[in-house]
């Protein structure tokens, strides 16, 4: 075999980096597994089973327990009771809330009873540990937040008999579920909402995988200082917390960071199919993860206990990232901004240095590998999307989905390297590293906390960039630093993606294999020979996306594990009109239901989107509509001020849909007309909200126009009657009733 021949084929190594990276990509999880219950009593002291034996006994027979309803009487009453049996004295704040939101353009209301206690001296600079014990009505909750209430009592259990030198509040919060009420009610009203300075909150969005540490307040400082003073155990960086920032998303500290409390908020998140539905229950509840969110909590509160008094001094705003969830690493933004500027002149020094030979091509190489990884990614799954009916495929076949984007992938990097054929492989890596350290640089604009996750390595690459120029190997220091940077950035990138995987799934998998592909040409640039034929290898590669395209797009998405989500709705309107309707979603119905009635996708009266519906038999029962009393009305000028009482009785739940032609100007909820106050500076469509026994008569005060235009109430009953057996029968058993669940539905149109 000639030297030429044995450079066309591809070296061991690099076949070997081929498939390492693969396997890194698709099971990156492994590295972020939670400790098990053992390690985290050993290290932080928190007895995970005795925690979840208490929540046990807490939910009983695991029964829904929404708020307001007489099982969530049963499971705060438990809940007392095991306060008491540590030693505190718990008190009940009861008070009927409301929360507006401008954000979706509406309101929630609810009689909440939070629950409280605490330990230390009294005052302020008061750490706060929240969690909610509220349920949805479709599950149970032994997750969320059945795992934040174990943990919150049990880290009061470990502060039982200790001296403390600052407070300690203990919230359990009511009506997260229907708006975050029992957090407004706390930071509204609450006498002791003023002691607080920092709140460690603790939620779930799954019944498993790694606690997660994803929002902080900003500043950040304090925060961070306190949760790394110990070491700890948990996922977090700081992009992750700059793009919470921007979703819709929501929990309690919402309503603490408004406050302008420091915050620190935990959760786990695998997987989130169970999410809200009756598989939230203590069978499906991993103990690693309760103990891994209440390990790291409690060391979050250990450190600002620790922490000496800072209300004076100014509070640095850092960037922290996780490593491989063992411990985590902070830095300033300034050192962040330093690392990538000084990756980037070293790259450049390099690029200049590397001869006249593939000035450009080096250079757009890996735009083309973003592009085309990016591009093959979202082909692919755009036609998976076509192919099948279910829309949240992923969260069935996640390993399907991680295949499919991360071939694309090392397509796109493998692509990249031909294109340099002839090229010195330093100009190579060094045009890597320009647009790696420039993507982030301009990340860095709208996210500092994204700089986290490429400054070290960034830092690394620079100084073996600069290297080169001394009379040294150059291949050697290639390859050493090369792979020592692609390896450090890999350890900070990958625990980021597979957080952004499970959080966000597959819908933007296209920009996850696209990132892939930049992070692959930096593994690959360092062990890459100019003369190497990459034909075989890009062959094998495109049967790995054909494969997991095959496996993605063919494999049922659902089962009794991962089911679909699927309520049944029994509709009655004041026209005499009675349907069945599925959701949520627009999937067609499953064919054993749609054995019993036509189902379709339609418009349906008194509903403003299209639904799956078909005809249904008469409700049994009398059905008891809502209605609304106008107790007083005021004309101006600009329209009207009315008070308002709407009656629903037996009503589980009363919803109001306000058309954009009503053009409401001010909103106020409670009988003491201020609470979840609203204006608004443009008329739009508003969905009113009031949940549990108390709504039964719910009290309004609105401004709205001139010209009466017709309300929507919705009287809402959280069970079937016996004309649903049938069709709840034939819901199949990868099927699963979500947030809601069954329920029936009364519609009534009144012009106001």
């Amino acid at each position: 075999m000639t030297q030429s021949q044995r450079l066309a084929r591809p070296p061991i190594q690099f076949i070997l980096g081929l498939l390492a990276l693969l396997v890194a990509f698709c099971f990156k999880s492994v590295v972020t597994a939670p400790p098990n219950v053992s390690e985290t009593l050993s290290t932080t002291g928190f007895d995970t089973k005795v925690a979840i034996d208490r929540l046990a006994w807490i939910l009983g027979d695991e029964r829904p327990h929404p708020v307001d309803s007489p099982a969530n009487d049963l499971v705060r009453e438990r809940i007392l009771s095991e306060i008491k049996t540590l030693g505190y004295t718990p008190e009940v704040r009861d008070d009927f809330a409301c929360r507006g939101s401008k954000r979706f353009g509406g309101m929630s209301c609810a009689r909440v009873r939070n629950i409280l206690f605490r330990a230390g001296p009294s005052g302020g600079g008061a750490a706060l540990i929240a969690a909610h014990y509220d349920s949805v009505p479709a599950g149970p909750g032994a997750s969320d937040d059945g795992a934040g209430v174990a943990a919150t009592l049990e880290i009061a259990a470990r502060l039982t008999g200790r001296k403390l030198t600052k407070p300690v509040i203990f919230l359990l919060t009511d009506g997260e579920e229907v708006g975050l009420l029992g957090a407004s009610s706390f930071v509204r009203k609450d006498p002791w909402a003023k002691d607080v300075a920092l709140a460690i909150n603790m939620e779930a969005r799954g019944t498993g995988g790694p606690a997660i540490m994803f929002q902080t307040s900003a500043p950040n400082g304090r925060d961070i200082a306190a949760l790394t003073a110990k070491p700890v155990r948990t996922i977090a960086n700081s992009m992750a917390a700059d793009i919470y920032r921007t979703l819709p998303n929501d929990t309690d500290a919402t309503e603490f960071l408004a406050k302008g409390y420091d915050v620190i908020n935990f959760a786990f998140i695998a997987p989130v199919a169970r999410y809200h539905t009756p598989l939230d229950n203590l069978a499906n509840l991993e103990p690693a993860s309760v103990g891994h969110m209440g390990g790291a909590a409690l060391v979050a509160l250990e450190g600002h206990l620790a922490g000496k008094p800072t209300a004076n001094a100014l509070e640095a705003d850092v960037i922290y990232s996780d490593v491989l969830g063992r411990f985590i690493l902070v830095m300033p933004k300034a050192v962040g901004y330093g690392l990538l500027g000084f990756g980037l002149l070293g790259a450049l020094f390099a690029y200049v240095r590397s001869g006249p030979k593939g000035v450009v091509r080096a250079l757009i190489a890996p735009l083309a590998a973003l592009l085309v990884a990016g591009g093959v990614g979202f082909g692919a799954l755009w036609l998976i999307n076509q192919v099948r009916v279910e829309s949240q495929w992923w969260f069935a076949t996640p390993m399907a989905g991680r295949l499919l984007v991360y071939s694309s992938g090392l397509l796109g990097a493998l692509i990249a390297l031909w294109l340099c054929r002839g090229i010195s492989p330093t100009r190579v890596l060094a045009g890597a590293w320009i647009w790696v350290t420039g993507l982030f640089l301009g990340l860095s604009i709208v996210s500092p906390g994204s700089m986290i996750l490429a400054a070290p390595a960034a830092g690394l690459a620079g100084a073996g960039f600069l290297l080169t120029g001394m009379k040294i190997d150059r291949r050697l220091l290639q390859v050493i630093f090369g792979l020592a940077s692609a390896l450090v950035l890999l350890i900070f990138i990958l625990p980021a993606l597979d957080f952004a995987e499970v959080g966000l799934g597959f819908g933007l998998g296209w920009a996850f294999g696209a990132v892939g592909a930049l992070l692959m040409l930096c593994t690959l640039a360092p062990i890459w020979q100019p003369e190497t034929k990459l034909a075989g290898a890009s062959l094998l590669t495109l049967l790995a996306i054909g494969g997991a395209f095959a496996w993605a797009a063919f494999t049922p998405a659902y089962s009794p594990e991962i089911p679909r989500p699927l309520n049944v709705q029994h509709w009655h309107g004041d026209g005499g009109d009675h349907a069945w309707v599925l959701g949520p979603g627009e999937e067609a119905a499953p064919t054993s239901m749609q054995a019993l009635a036509p189902f379709k996708l339609a418009s349906l009266r008194n509903s403003d989107s299209k639904r799956v519906h078909a005809p249904a038999p008469v409700l049994s029962g009398t059905p008891m509509p809502a209605r609304i009393e106008v107790l007083a009305e005021t004309k101006t000028a600009e329209g009207r001020t009315l008070k308002l009482r709407v009656l629903a009785p037996g009503a589980d739940e009363v919803i109001l849909s306000v058309p954009k032609e009503a053009q409401v100007r001010m909103l106020n909820g409670g009988s003491d007309g201020q609470a979840g106050g609203l204006t608004f500076d443009a008329p739009k469509a508003l969905g009113l909200r009031c949940v549990g026994r108390s709504c039964v008569q719910w009290d309004l005060e609105v401004k709205l126009g001139p010209t009466p235009a017709p309300w929507i109430t919705r009287a809402v009953l959280r069970k079937l009657g016996p004309e649903g057996d049938a069709i709840v029968k034939a819901r199949p058993p990868w099927a699963s009733p979500v947030q809601g669940g069954d329920v029936r539905v009364t519609n009534q149109s009144q012009k106001l």
